[in-house]
């Protein structure tokens, strides 16, 4: 099994437990150009032929679904917020630069106090938002969202003194990365030519193919050893330079179905004598990157924590976006936990929280996975839920959604954590003022969210 630490305050000195277990968002995904060519399968091709098999995996499942997976249980359940660059930027940055040491740091507090308060154990920070970095790195640019804009230098290391400051108030710190979306087109020309990726574009022979431009926006191509031996580097990276929990990857890996994407790479492929479709190409990619990047943490630290957090609708996620999550939550190797998304209220007509639930626990067939779930405030600050069919009003008609979804949680044992989207939606992150909007929803569920784990 998986170890975590919980951080307990006591006098003059903090004890760390290692226990066990531990540990992206819809709500900020851009939209993406469709593009079509002639001799390339169609788009409708792609996903029908994913489509067939999400069946076959389904099918797979549902003829051993009586086999449940015993899930050992400890006495510490993960309870963590996601805190994204858009959280943070203001918080990172006053008038278009990074903001002196003294405040940030005290605006951090503020943030961590706020998040300890509440009941939170846990936070999962983005540091790699857009193929760059939110600490020093020798592996990818920093962060405009650090530094104000691309190809500055940032002052002093912020990340360092967060998880300083998490850690002091007992929170665990796991860095959140997105692996394959990068930087727009026009702001790469800022980066230094000493990164590997800004190398990439100006390499006629990569540019297309290792690095790929869709909509304006940069994405790196897992097709490639060197691409996905870039991605592992800057994960283990930030595991050897901070003491963190773990890695935490969210939902965006192939941003389009078409095939225009990796056109060139699959072609290669399929030149030296491979016989997979585009869709199995990609399953592929992507699971090799799984795999790695799991391999890497793991050769830094046994005791870290690997996990991604997919879209909650598990057919989009598996058919659009190529992830594989059959594989990775049945074999060894891949990861610790899986974190679906489950952004949806009780009363939604299609994906409704329990039975979206249901189908995210059928899939795990292996007891060295964990389960998550990721939930939002969202749409309790907006009130509506235009994709929920009659339960569109849900959120505006009801004060305790969430807090109905946690006592459902409660009863489920092998549910082991529950992480919130996000900070922005419970305070104001400069301020630290209260978020109006979902004040009574925080209230009410505040008592079962406590009572997760404590049995």
């Amino acid at each position: 099994m998986n170890r975590f630490r919980q951080f307990i305050s006591l006098p003059l000195i903090m004890i760390i437990l290692l226990l066990s277990s531990c540990f992206s968002n819809e709500v900020f995904r851009e939209s993406i150009s469709k593009y079509s060519q002639e001799d390339a399968p169609s788009r409708e091709d792609n996903i029908a032929e994913s489509s067939m098999i999400l069946s076959e995996q389904t099918e797979s499942v549902r003829s051993d679904s009586e086999s449940e997976v015993e899930i050992e249980m400890e006495n510490i359940y993960v309870k963590a917020v996601w805190l994204s660059q858009y959280d943070l930027m203001s918080v990172y940055r006053e008038n278009g630069t990074q903001r002196s040491v003294d405040s940030y740091s005290t605006l951090m507090k503020t943030v961590l106090d706020n998040i300890a308060k509440d009941g939170y154990n846990a936070i999962f920070v983005q540091v790699r938002p857009f193929g760059d970095s939110m600490y020093p790195s020798e592996v990818y640019p920093v962060s405009s969202y650090i530094s104000g804009a691309y190809g500055s230098e940032d002052i002093y290391d912020s990340f360092e003194i967060l998880v300083r400051l998490a850690q002091e108030r007992g929170l665990e710190v796991h860095g959140w990365i997105n692996p394959m979306r990068a930087m727009k087109a026009s702001e790469i020309k800022s980066i230094p030519d000493n990164y590997l990726i800004k190398q990439w574009y100006n390499d006629e022979t990569t540019m297309g193919d290792y690095l790929v431009e869709l909509d304006e926006r940069l994405y790196l191509n897992p097709a490639h050893p060197q691409v996905r031996s870039m991605i592992v580097e800057g994960a283990k990276e930030i595991c050897e330079k901070y003491d963190v929990a773990g890695i935490h990857m969210d939902d965006y890996f192939y941003p389009t179905t078409d095939a225009s994407f990796d056109q060139s790479s699959y072609n290669a492929y399929k030149k030296n004598g491979g016989k997979k479709s585009l869709a199995q190409f990609r399953y592929e990619n992507i699971n090799a990157l799984v795999r790695e990047l799991y391999s890497g943490i793991k050769s830094i630290n046994e005791d870290l924590r690997f996990g991604i957090s997919p879209m909650g609708n598990l057919e989009t996620s598996y058919t659009t976006l190529y992830t594989d999550v059959y594989t990775w939550c049945k074999e060894d190797g891949y990861i610790d936990y899986i974190c679906p998304q489950i952004y949806f209220g009780l009363e939604h007509q299609t994906h409704d929280f329990k039975s979206v639930y249901r189908t995210w626990k059928a899939i795990i067939k292996n007891k060295n996975v964990e389960l998550y779930v990721g939930m939002t405030l969202g749409k309790a600050q907006s009130g509506v839920d235009n994709y929920a069919g009659g339960g569109k009003t849900e959120w505006a008609d009801h004060k305790d959604v969430l807090k109905r979804c946690l006592e459902y949680l409660h009863t489920k044992e092998e549910c082991t954590g529950v992480v919130f989207f996000c900070y922005q939606y419970m305070y104001d992150p400069v301020t630290g003022v209260s978020v109006s909007e979902t004040a009574t929803e925080r209230k009410n569920m505040r008592e079962a969210l406590n009572a997760l784990g404590n049995e």
